[in-house]
């Protein structure tokens, strides 16, 4: 199955995948806010500050991907992984995980340190993802479920504990999201 950059396919596909991968899962009020927040990261985020992909299976959009920056002070070259959706018909078959190492090579290549993600730990924990202390690494809002804050260094580095309070792209600057 291609993946290709979210640049190449239709915005308002991409956000009605996200609402119902995530009404699905979690509800229509989440269902709801994630694809907003879809168009809001397609709206707000300055070119540069995000990278996303799709996976397309026959024409039919059934994964997506999307990362966005997150600047700490020490390190500018971190990311956030988020949102992440598989359509359910799709689900269980690897392909998050492919999409995810997809763009995480592509962080690698840019330059980017660090990847963080707020979600399940069983699930990001196959592709890399340890959980962090909120205290170790700050995430930009206070989190509703601390034990889903995760990270992965993209270097040979181990993750260390990193200092202040990082910035996130606009749309991630929303409590309700956190």
């Amino acid at each position: 199955m291609p993946f290709l950059p979210l640049t190449d396919v239709n915005i308002n596909d991409v956000a009605e995948l996200v609402r119902e991968t995530f009404t699905h899962s979690e509800g229509p009020d989440e269902g709801k806010l994630i694809g907003q927040l879809i168009h809001q990261l397609h709206d707000t985020t300055p070119e540069g500050e995000w990278l996303g992909f799709v996976a397309i299976d026959n024409s039919v959009l059934a994964g997506a991907v999307f990362f966005s920056r997150l600047s700490y002070p020490t390190m500018p070259d971190a990311a956030l992984l988020s949102p992440m959706a598989v359509h359910p018909s799709y689900q269980k078959q690897g392909l998050g995980q492919s999409l995810i190492q997809h763009g995480l090579t592509a962080l690698k290549v840019q330059g980017y340190q660090l990847v963080m993600t707020y979600g399940d730990p069983a699930f990001y924990g196959r592709v890399g993802f340890t959980p962090i202390s909120p205290e170790a690494i700050q995430p930009p809002h206070h989190l509703s479920y601390p034990h889903g804050w995760l990270g992965q260094s993209l270097t040979d580095a181990p993750l260390t504990a990193l200092r202040g309070k990082p910035s996130c792209v606009p749309a991630f600057n929303c409590a309700d999201l956190w």
